[in-house]
């Protein structure tokens, strides 16, 4: 009996560790120690002090560092768009893994090639790469903005810098030492993105414009690359305040029938939810106020689920219909 025992506990720690675990990649904005807040005063690494008026950038092509080092790419299409004002961190969804032990996680600044120089207009409105507003695409030669940042230094901050980083040559990875904890069944991966780092070594006083690839503006993409990002130091378990962020999930998670069911916080008010295809086509639309909603996808894939309020998306995240 005891050998029977022995041999069930093995096969079933075997199968634990065999096990796929859903896993989100969340992002802190900060502003040096504190959280990121628009027009709040900072100060660079050569004493430059600085506001913050817009803060945009792409991240793309992620990678998982696991279990003594194994390396697991996420699919190539996951960019996301991400916007410090959007509250206190943003999540990005990788899908479901077997991954016990987290080391680190790659990924990109910026939109890689082809889908660089591709044609916006193919996206739907609530995809990343579709038209924004202020503008992220610079035109189909050059692609992408990989990083709009803007704001406003010098003397009672009367000058404005901007720094729009570009360019496929400019498409660089970094890679951050994390671990992961498990939050409500998910794998957190938690880093903080201080955006002070983001203008170290630059002149934010005298009025900077650096639209382009190789002044300021590419300073700026190699300060991302190589000071912004670290593992978070946050209480994931007391900072999940975000409903927006946070507040919803979606199960199973990828699917094999293409039945998911979506639950909602209440307090999000969500009237609609619209699910898009990688090309930002509308597969389906449904209608909800209860709390919860079922949809299904017909064809396999990478899908977009948003929660809509008022028309307008308030929180993405992705699913996979195998």
């Amino acid at each position: 009996m005891k050998t029977i025992l022995s041999i069930l506990v093995l096969s079933l720690l075997t199968l634990s560790s065999n096990a796929q675990v859903n896993i989100e990649l969340r992002i802190y904005h900060m502003l040096g120690t504190q959280a990121f807040q628009m027009s709040t005063t900072a100060q660079n690494n050569i004493g430059h002090d600085f506001q913050v008026e817009r803060l945009q950038y792409y991240v793309s092509n992620f990678s998982i560092i696991h279990d003594g080092g194994v390396e697991t790419p996420i699919n190539v299409d996951t960019v996301a768009l991400m916007n410090a004002a959007d509250g206190v961190f943003s999540t990005i969804e990788l899908g479901s893994h077997t991954i016990t032990s987290v080391e680190g996680v790659k990924f990109y600044i910026g939109v890689p090639q082809p889908t660089n120089n591709a044609d916006p207009s193919l996206y739907g409105p609530d995809h990343p790469l579709a038209p924004q507003s202020p503008s992220m695409h610079w035109g189909w030669a050059s692609g992408y903005r990989f990083l709009a940042y803007e704001g406003t230094g010098g003397m009672n901050f009367s000058q404005v810098f901007q720094l729009h980083g570009l360019g496929n040559n400019n498409y660089f990875q970094t890679s951050v030492v994390a671990t992961g904890q498990v939050i409500n069944g998910t794998l957190v991966i938690a880093l903080d993105a201080d955006y002070v780092r983001g203008v170290d070594d630059i002149n934010v006083s005298n009025g900077v414009i650096a639209h382009g690839v190789d002044q300021e503006d590419l300073t700026a993409l190699e300060n991302f690359r190589d000071y912004v990002f670290s593992s978070s130091t946050q209480d994931l378990t007391t900072s999940i305040n975000d409903l927006e962020a946070t507040a919803w999930t979606i199960y199973p998670n990828p699917s094999v029938s293409g039945v998911s069911t979506i639950e909602y916080n209440s307090q999000l008010a969500i009237d609609a939810i619209r699910v898009s295809n990688l090309a930002g086509q509308e597969v389906a639309f449904v209608e909800t106020s209860n709390g919860s909603a079922q949809i299904e996808l017909e064809e396999s894939g990478v899908y977009f689920v948003t929660l809509l309020k008022d028309g307008k998306a308030l929180s993405t995240k992705r699913i996979v219909k195998q």
